[in-house]
């Protein structure tokens, strides 16, 4: 399967992490699925795990987000993104999310943004034959449950 872990996913995914994301990561690459990203998304991701809340939380050095880039980019199938891209969806943060999605041609796009839950954008992303999953519901899929699981 192939699979896009949102940027809000993957802010809350890297090493130092015992998130949910985390283990949703680590199941997908165990599981032989494949990750796609696009650099723009690790530039997010990189730029949003600097800001002083999250430094606090997590305490990353420099060198730590540098290998969390370096792993994600080895992990994943690399994206080149287009300048002009246009989608349903009301925030145009997300439209880089999207259009890696579509360009990746995945299977599923992991999210908990409510942007992608809109009718519209669910339309949108169906036609693409994206389907959007929120984490607990990819890791149930992944694990063989039929309800989502909380954290064990």
């Amino acid at each position: 399967m192939r699979v896009l872990l949102d940027t809000n996913v993957l802010i809350r995914a890297h090493k130092k992490s015992g998130s949910l994301a985390r283990r949703l990561l680590t199941t997908l690459i165990e599981g032989g699925h494949r990750l796609v990203i696009s650099n723009e998304m690790i530039v997010e991701i990189t730029r949003v795990l600097r800001y002083p809340r999250f430094q606090r939380a997590y305490g990353l050095s420099e060198a730590d987000l540098l290998e969390y880039a370096q792993f994600l980019q080895s992990m994943s199938d690399l994206v080149i993104l287009e300048l002009s891209y246009a989608a349903p969806l009301r925030d145009s943060d997300d439209l880089i999310v999207l259009q890696t999605a579509e360009r990746g041609e995945v299977d599923v796009l992991c999210t908990r943004d409510k942007d992608f839950y809109d009718p519209a954008a669910m339309e949108f992303c169906l036609q693409l034959g994206v389907e959007i999953l929120r984490e607990e519901e990819l890791l149930a899929r992944l694990i063989g449950s039929g309800t989502p699981e909380r954290f064990k």
